[in-house]
């Protein structure tokens, strides 16, 4: 193939640049570990086709709008549908920031809803596990789950493990105190 045909088939398959998500939510976590404690941030994006069934779901009261106080629902109900474990013991989650969007952005498909959760890791040395599931609209979701290069050097990835869907991930790591 010549030059310019490589170019042509890359323009034909190129997605344009600035499409949206059409038919899915997409939920993408990222998570970053440190010796005492860790960082969950959570990105969903509604797309067009699903907007109506996500914004009717945090439309309480069904007046098109969505007020403060049904977007801090939404949080909650979010973080119900999340769990974090290490080492088999579940880790609470606590709601730390919220970024929400504008109710025409939502139905375009070009809204961005951010929760940032933290939880505290019990100390421990050696190997570790740590398990998370996104259980959240699972009939309409696309998960994505990322572990973060870890910012204190006492902490080494091992390896990341997700389920096909990629709703469950478990990630295994060490953890050592200075000195050792």
């Amino acid at each position: 193939m010549t030059g310019r045909g490589i170019v042509l088939a890359a323009l034909l398959l190129a997605a344009p640049a600035g499409a949206h998500r059409l038919d899915e939510y997409l939920q993408a976590a990222t998570i970053a570990v440190a010796p005492d404690g860790v960082e969950l941030h959570l990105r969903l994006t509604p797309g067009a086709e699903v907007a109506g069934t996500v914004i009717a779901g945090i439309d309480r009261d069904g007046d098109g709008a969505l007020s403060r106080a049904e977007w801090a629902e939404y949080a909650t109900q979010v973080q119900r549908d999340l769990s974090l474990a290490a080492d088999g013991q579940p880790l609470p989650l606590h709601l730390t920031a919220v970024r929400f969007a504008e109710v025409d952005a939502v139905k375009a498909g070009e809204a961005v809803i951010e929760l940032d959760f933290t939880a505290d890791l019990p100390p421990a040395n050696g190997p570790r596990i740590l398990t998370f599931e996104n259980r959240h609209r699972d009939g309409i979701a696309v998960y994505m789950v990322n572990a973060l290069i870890p910012r204190d050097p006492s902490v080494r990835i091992l390896g990341q493990h997700r389920s096909p869907d990629q709703s469950s991930w478990r990630l295994d790591f060490t953890t050592e105190a200075p000195g050792n």
